[in-house]
């Protein structure tokens, strides 16, 4: 009995399953080891992404990488990641999140940094930073045209439970 439906051009359209032992899958050995590998290299790519992100968040290292961080993420306009990661959880009671982000809406363009200083003082630190930036300014007529500048920032820091955090003044 053929099993193979035939079309009106001749060719095969569809294989009768009743009858599969004649048509027999492939060999599945290869199959099973390369799909294998592929879902553990997923899941070892999900758990280093995690590991690293936790790390990153509530990382208790020294002042000066924890305030190198702290300017790479004002450079790349993080704000979300600097107010969870870096605002003092003191000053945090005063000015809300919205608040934080809203204010850093019209940040000046960071195009480079370098810590000069980073001082530690017990709990208390201060870090010197040397940037250059540019800066919008307002010319008569309404105009805004960016000045690049170079700044000197100092900001004061503030470790709580072995984590250092930027103080804001706001």
């Amino acid at each position: 009995m053929n099993s193979v439906v035939r079309r009106a051009g001749g060719g095969p359209l569809g294989v009768d399953n009743l009858l599969a032992r004649d048509y027999q899958w492939p060999p599945r050995s290869g199959r099973l080891w390369y799909s294998w590998a592929v879902r553990c290299s997923f899941v070892g790519a999900v758990l280093v992404a995690l590991v690293a992100g936790c790390s990153q968040l509530g990382s208790t290292g020294t002042l000066a990488e924890r305030a190198d961080k702290y300017w790479e993420l004002k450079q790349t306009k993080r704000w979300e990641e600097v107010y969870d990661g870096y605002v003092d959880p003191a000053i945090k009671d005063k000015l809300s999140r919205e608040a934080f982000l809203k204010k850093r809406l019209l940040a000046y363009d960071i195009l480079s940094y370098t810590l000069t200083e980073a001082r530690e003082d017990g709990d208390r630190g201060v870090v010197r930073v040397d940037s250059e930036a540019n800066i919008p300014v307002r010319w008569t007529g309404g105009a805004v045209r960016l000045i690049q500048k170079k700044t000197m920032v100092e900001d004061e820091w503030v470790k709580r439970d072995g984590i250092w955090y930027v103080r804001f003044k706001e």
